[in-house]
């Protein structure tokens, strides 16, 4: 969630001094007008810069994944004013529109691919699948805090909701169920149906957190089934759900004709070592819907 200083001002003390902590900078990208389908900066949509002869992602049943658009390392590394990508790079961002996995479960593994190719030489390629008109979009750094029931929050809210039912008389019926955190997040909410572009920083969250469900399907273990014999795993896999990051929040966006699920948002995340060894292809997808 984007957030400004004067919005910041009004959380309550304990919530504002989480909330600056855990604050990261993201780059929020706009939809802007129709561009060249080859061009090599930032964009959506278009024909994808690869090396000449790469084989087009396809899912494990053989159908052709649908480009989504691209990020130019130099364009989001100048905007940082740091080297968070490989330098001379685009990153190439596929998914399969057609089966729309969720990213809950280790056999949607293969359903996206990420490709990283150096600009230098990199050319335009056609596939199979359908492809999208190619829009230029404006980059805007800001600054994000973490939704409801991230790790740095969720403490935070438990301790509200306590101090509000042992603090106010019983008879305050309205504030029965009521949390200050939770009516923070509700005020300061973006506004429905404004597609939300974002690269790296916190994600705006449609169902909840989700570096544990990509922790635990990207090592094999199905989430939302902690019981049984999988409950061992589980345990040991969970210390290794704060080592995944954001890599792009891709919304739906009715300027290029696509739509996630019922109006929901793709979250394209990386492990920090992976990023760091430039390992895109071990990338996990989650869709959510709101």
């Amino acid at each position: 969630m984007e957030i400004t200083d004067d919005v910041l001002a009004e959380a309550a003390p304990r919530l504002r001094a989480a909330l600056t902590a855990a604050a990261l900078p993201s780059l929020r990208l706009t939809t802007a007008g129709e561009c060249a389908g080859d061009t090599a900066g930032t964009r959506l949509g278009g024909l994808p810069l690869l090396v000449a002869g790469t084989a087009w992602p396809c899912s494990p049943s053989g159908r052709a994944q649908c480009f989504l658009g691209q990020l130019n390392s130099d364009d989001v590394n100048a905007r940082f004013g740091a080297a968070r990508l490989p330098a001379g790079t685009v990153l190439s961002f596929f998914y399969d529109w057609v089966e729309q996995r969720w990213g809950f479960d280790p056999a949607d593994a293969g359903h996206w691919r990420v490709l990283a190719t150096p600009v230098d030489g990199a050319v335009a390629v056609s596939g199979t699948a359908d492809s999208f008109t190619a829009h230029a979009v404006t980059a805007t750094v800001v600054r994000t805090v973490p939704d409801l029931g991230e790790p740095p929050v969720e403490p935070v809210r438990a301790v509200s909701g306590e101090a509000t039912r042992h603090h106010l008389p019983r008879h305050h019926g309205w504030a029965r169920g009521w949390n200050p955190v939770d009516a923070f997040y509700r005020a300061t909410g973006a506004a429905a149906g404004v597609p939300v572009h974002r690269v790296f920083g916190w994600p705006d969250v449609l169902q909840g957190p989700m570096e544990l469900e990509c922790q635990l399907a990207a090592n094999g273990v199905r989430h939302g089934n902690p019981a049984g014999p999988e409950r061992a795993r589980v345990a040991e896999l969970r210390p290794g759900a704060a080592d995944w990051v954001l890599l792009w929040q891709i919304d739906t966006d009715d300027a290029l004709e696509w739509r996630w699920a019922d109006a929901g948002r793709l979250y394209y995340w990386i492990r920090r070592r992976d990023l760091a060894a430039g390992a895109f292809e071990r990338c996990w997808v989650v869709l959510q819907c709101p």
